[in-house]
């Protein structure tokens, strides 16, 4: 059995949610080793280091972050000591497939480093492109590209709620619990977040707007709650102003695993293809996602059956662009305000059916 355990992953909010039920995975297959998570430093002020996302103390025992696409041998000679001091056995790869090229760079620099264990190096064809899934009539979802990767500590069952457990602490929830103490008690909530590292990705403040302004006249006894960044706190309060009952504005005041126990409170969500509505769709609540066609369907859905994504298929999808000019944006304009509310009250309508079929199971 590994001892010394090195997880290797790149990535931010978005793709750490996406990563962790394999996080589960390898920590249940070496229950009782050192694990170090080796990982990026984040290349945008917005984006979230794994380790506030993960937290510490469960998942690893330490974290080395190194600059992505860093080809300066003197950084690269010292992540190898550092690898090499730690006596690391088994290295475990949950990282995205870039090319075949970068694949052996990564399996032989960690062969360098005196690894002699390395599971998730043995890519197919599926690995370096996106695939369709036979089973879900869509393009494999990111999770389960991931868990294929891993296969060989075992099957990862990804509709099993235990595999997508922040293990939030006391501390946490309590401190997302005294952030909400001006709310009204046992208020829904309507959860927002308007953030997103791609403006390709961004639905437009306008629509934003109006929606909020003809939901607080439906959702009458409700409070808002906007989540984001620092930088987006001035769009959070655009909002606020929208909406016509109470609200708080959190943009920049929590922390990504403090944002996830305020979002749990939440009775549903609505925001971007981005991190804050992987959060929201992994502590299980509702997310309405409004999506641009920058990639393909399917890919990059949150986890869960209780969500509406609403999403347009323009002969361009799947550009990957960051920032959309030629086309401007038109999948992810051409999305209506009458579109998310509907999705909106779609889910309420299929939450509250579920609650009362789980309370006449209950009473039988």
């Amino acid at each position: 059995m590994a001892k010394k355990v090195l997880i290797y992953r790149l990535g931010s909010l978005g793709d750490t949610i996406m990563a962790l039920p394999c996080f589960h995975k390898i920590k249940e297959s070496f229950p009782d080793a050192d694990i170090t998570l080796l990982t990026n430093k984040p290349v945008m002020a917005k984006a979230a280091a794994a380790e506030a996302v993960l937290g510490s103390g469960y998942f690893f025992n330490r974290i080395i972050n190194y600059p992505v696409g860093t080809r300066s041998p003197r950084v690269l000679l010292t992540l190898i000591m550092q690898i090499r001091k730690l006596n690391i056995d088994t290295v475990v790869n949950i990282n995205p497939a870039r090319s075949r090229i970068s694949l052996l760079r990564d399996y032989w620099f960690f062969k360098a480093a005196g690894v002699k264990n390395l599971i998730g190096f043995d890519a197919q064809k599926e690995d370096f492109e996106v695939s369709w899934d036979e089973h879900t009539g869509k393009n494999e979802w990111e999770a389960k590209r991931l868990a294929r990767r891993i296969k060989l500590l075992g099957a990862l069952p990804l509709d099993d709620d235990r595999y997508w457990d922040l293990k939030l602490t006391y501390q946490e929830i309590q401190t997302a619990n005294a952030l909400t103490e001006a709310l009204p008690v046992e208020a829904s909530i309507l959860a927002i977040s308007l953030g997103t590292k791609n403006p390709a990705n961004d639905w437009g403040i306008d629509n934003w707007q109006l929606l909020l302004q003809q939901l607080s006249s439906r959702l009458t006894g409700w409070s808002l709650m906007v989540i984001g960044a620092a930088d987006e706190t001035s769009i959070g309060d655009k909002c606020l102003e929208s909406w016509r009952g109470t609200g708080i504005n959190f943009c920049g005041k929590s922390s990504p695993r403090v944002s996830a126990a305020l979002l749990k409170q939440a009775t549903v969500f609505i925001g971007h293809d981005s991190g804050p509505m992987h959060l929201a769709a992994c502590v299980g609540t509702p997310a309405i996602g409004i999506y641009s066609a920058r990639n393909l369907p399917g890919q990059w859905f949150p986890r869960g059956s209780n969500n509406r994504i609403i999403y347009r298929l323009p002969e361009c999808a799947g550009c990957g662009l960051e920032v959309c000019v030629t086309q401007q944006k038109k999948c992810i304009t051409s999305i209506t305000v009458h579109e998310v509310k509907q999705a909106l009250f779609d889910v309420l309508s299929t939450v509250a059916e579920g609650k009362l079929e789980a309370k006449l199971i209950a009473q039988a």
